[in-house]
């Protein structure tokens, strides 16, 4: 029956689990609109017009997947706790979102969402972990951080 709206998926016995499945999956998707309209936001402070900023961020969403896609099993690595940083490391992906809340501040726009994934990166920079992948901030996101 379930088959004929959508692929059925078990995610264990029990049955909330696919109410948390569906939230996050609403979790990526509300926070990638909200990166893509305060892209346009920041743009749009140095003259941008948002049908000319959107297809350029377009690339961006677009590429993530394949970006991910190329490294190692992010997955695997979350489970077993494995951060290499030979991709990228702590370091320079939080040094990016300190310049992105600095041009957010400098452009007067608003500045909770950069703020918030800024303070994951500071987390992890506080705690020695700078040479590590990014990934290395799921440990201040959990509950037992």
């Amino acid at each position: 029956m379930l088959a004929r709206i959508g692929a059925v998926r078990y995610l264990g016995e029990d049955p909330g689990l696919a109410q948390l499945m569906y939230q996050a999956h609403l979790d990526v998707f509300l926070t990638s609109l909200s990166s893509l309209l305060h892209a346009v936001a920041l743009l749009e402070t140095g003259g941008i017009k948002p049908a000319a900023a959107i297809p350029e961020l377009m690339q961006t969403l677009a590429g993530i997947l394949p970006m991910l896609a190329a490294g190692e099993d992010l997955g695997a690595q979350l489970e077993a706790g494995e951060h290499p940083g030979h991709l990228s490391t702590v370091t320079m992906m939080g040094a990016t979102a300190d310049h992105l809340v600095e041009a957010s501040e400098a452009a007067g726009i608003d500045t909770d969402l950069p703020r918030a994934v800024q303070a994951h990166y500071t987390w992890a920079r506080s705690r020695g972990y700078g040479a590590e992948n990014w990934s290395r901030i799921i440990d201040g996101i959990r509950p037992y951080a």
